[in-house]
């Protein structure tokens, strides 16, 4: 993203995320990945899914305002459990 465009997205957002903000909410969830591809630092790895099966995946915490509006996230490796993530 350019200078220019993360720009106008904060002054786009700043008043949001400028509300009070005493409630947030944390939320995980696993994004399956399709395909055998493997490169170096690979956050993809088999772990187990929402769906309650084995598969390739990477975890997804978002941090969102009580509106629903995301203000922050992070990707883990996809055999972590949640409980592993939240205390990262």
């Amino acid at each position: 993203m350019s200078r220019r465009s993360t720009k106008w997205w904060r002054g786009l957002l700043r008043p949001m995320i400028d509300q009070d903000l005493t409630l947030a909410f944390y939320d995980m969830t696993t994004i399956r990945i399709e395909g055998r591809s493997e490169v170096s630092e690979d956050l993809r790895h088999y772990g187990l899914s929402k769906e309650g099966g084995i598969a390739r995946q990477i975890m997804l915490g978002v941090v969102q305002s009580a509106e629903g509006l995301p203000i922050y996230h992070e990707v883990f490796e996809g055999n972590q459990s949640e409980g592993r993530c939240r205390l990262a």
